[in-house]
Formats: structure tokens, C-alpha cells, sequence
């Protein structure tokens, strides 16, 4: 006799379907278009900004999601930095497409400033504890930009915490490390990635996300939409299919 459980979580995937169970890549492709670009690659694999070192170890690669689930992947190491250069923060837009970032200040070291460049929220990385931190930002909310002045098109990179952002909770961070290309779709022999949840937004919200590092060398960006409400037919027929596992259940006990 099969258990109900498994018979049940069978029932599931069919009901919710391939778009629950598989991750998509939202990223945006920063619009380079010759091969002849050293900087050149699809879907920002193995690529950086024009002007920067360019390998696997800065690369930032792509965001996915899954369900709620955005995942952001790399071969920079999000979690201990590279060269003094640590991990920024995840930004995320809602609505209208956020502003690409502007030089506000031309020396070189980090400056921070009240522009947002019209990201809504941002999710402080916490690697040592393994949570983020949500803050809803608001115009009195301040970011800090990437050190290099040259790499500022790559702004915000950190969410300050002398800012006025709203705490609006934390969540789990997921972290993982040596990746392979099979197992990510992206290029370079080695990949590391971090998850969060983002269900925070609503259903169906659509949104885009944004990092950087601190020296700004790549800039990732993604556009998607959370998960949608479950349609009135779809709920109706998960209800049936639970009526339907819960009477074969009790008559096979009965047997």
C-alpha cells in the first residue's frame, strides 16, 4: 500500500505544476553585443564592467527565481569579499524600474549619500549569522556607494546603517559554495550563490533586484515577479484532490 503522504505530495506537483518547481533566470543582460568586447557574454557569464579585472573570481553571473525564492550567483565570493572588497547588500524595486547608479562623489573611498536610485527596499547581508535584515527605504534612507569613482554606475552597494530605513523583519540566508557549471548554467568552473526569500513583496508583485560588491567592479541586476496567487480552479481542485487522498486513505485503513 502507498502511504497517503506520498500519494499526496504526488497530488501537489501536479496541481501547482513546472512553474512552482523550476528555477527561472531573471537576469538582465547589460546589452554589450559584440564578441569583439572583452566584456562581451550571454547573460553576463564570465563578464564584468568595461574597465575591470576580468575573471571568474569577480564575476557576478546571474539571479534566479524560484517560487519566491531569489537566488543571485556568482564566482566572487559574497561571503568573504575578494581583495578587501566585501559583499554589498540586495536592493530591490518595485513598480518602476529603478535608476542605474551616478557618481556622487569623484575621489576614490566609499561616500554615503540619501539617493536611493529608487530601490524600495534593501536586504542586508549578515554572512556571520547567516539572516538578512528587510529595511523599507524612504527618501530619508541612505546607501553607500562603491569605492572606486569609476565603478559608481554600479551603485548603491550598501545598505548604512546610519540610514532611516524601516526594519520590516529578517529572513534566513541560504549560502552555498563550490558550484559547478552543470549545476548552475553558468560558466567558469567554480560558482558560489545566496538565497533569500522574498515572499515580503506580496503575490505577483513585480520587482527588480540589484548588487554590486564594494569596489563595483560587476553589476548584476534582474527583473521577475513573486509567485501568483493560486487561481479560484486551481485552490478548488487541490481541494478535491486532498477529499479524494483523505476517503481512499480511511478506506484503506477500514480494509
Amino acid at each position: 500500500m502507498k502511504k497517503p503522504s506520498l500519494i499526496l505530495l504526488a497530488a501537489l506537483l501536479i496541481v501547482f505544476g513546472a512553474g512552482w518547481s523550476f528555477a527561472a533566470n531573471i537576469t538582465i543582460y547589460d546589452g554589450r553585443q559584440s564578441s569583439s568586447d572583452p566584456w562581451y557574454g550571454s547573460r553576463e557569464d564570465n563578464e564584468v564592467e568595461p574597465g575591470c579585472v576580468i575573471n571568474q573570481t569577480w564575476d557576478l553571473e546571474g539571479f534566479t527565481l524560484q517560487g519566491n525564492k531569489l537566488k543571485m550567483i556568482g564566482g566572487y565570493n559574497f561571503k568573504n569579499g575578494n581583495s578587501g572588497y566585501t559583499s554589498g547588500d540586495i536592493f530591490l524595486a518595485t513598480g518602476a524600474a529603478p535608476q542605474y547608479g551616478t557618481v556622487t562623489n569623484p575621489a576614490f573611498g566609499y561616500a554615503t549619500t540619501y539617493n536611493t536610485y529608487g530601490y524600495d527596499y534593501a536586504l542586508q547581508l549578515d554572512f556571520a549569522n547567516s539572516i538578512y535584515r528587510i529595511f523599507g527605504l524612504t527618501s530619508d534612507s541612505r546607501v553607500k556607494t562603491a569605492w572606486f569613482s569609476s565603478n559608481r554606475g554600479s551603485n548603491p552597494w550598501k545598505y548604512s546603517d546610519d540610514g532611516t530605513g524601516i526594519f520590516l523583519g529578517q529572513g534566513t540566508l541560504m549560502y552555498e559554495t563550490g558550484l559547478s557549471d552543470g549545476s548552475t548554467g553558468f560558466l567558469g568552473g567554480n560558482h558560489n550563490a545566496v538565497t533569500v526569500d522574498i515572499g515580503f513583496l506580496g503575490y505577483g508583485t513585480d520587482f527588480y533586484a540589484h548588487y554590486t560588491m564594494g569596489c563595483g567592479n560587476d553589476d548584476l541586476m534582474g527583473h521577475g515577479a513573486t509567485a501568483p496567487v493560486p487561481e479560484p480552479g486551481t485552490l478548488i481542485l487541490l481541494g478535491t484532490c486532498l477529499i479524494g487522498i483523505s476517503g481512499y486513505a480511511r478506506k484503506r485503513i477500514r480494509k
